[in-house]
């Protein structure tokens, strides 16, 4: 069970990260902000330190997994590749 609030957070960070890089606007900080405030969450929440550890490896993996993932997106949809 704590392993899936690890996944759940980490996801969650993951996507609003992935959001931060993509959006050239000003709303973009937003997202930033709204990762900062889950990882405060998690952190306030959860003393272990392994769930600590894993929480900040897992939404940096799953971050590139997303990025990447959008990046072929856009190449199939559109041709090009977000720099």
């Amino acid at each position: 069970m704590k392993f899936l609030v690890v996944v759940v957070y980490s996801l969650l960070c993951a996507i609003l990260l992935s959001l931060f890089s993509q959006i050239q606007d000003l709303l973009k900080y937003l997202f930033s902000l709204g990762a900062l405030y889950l990882g405060i969450q998690f952190f306030k929440k959860h003393d272990e330190r392994w769930m600590r550890i894993t929480f900040v490896i897992l939404t940096i993996i799953l971050y590139f997994l997303i990025a990447v993932g959008y990046a072929f997106y856009r190449y199939i949809q559109y041709g090009d590749v977000p720099a």
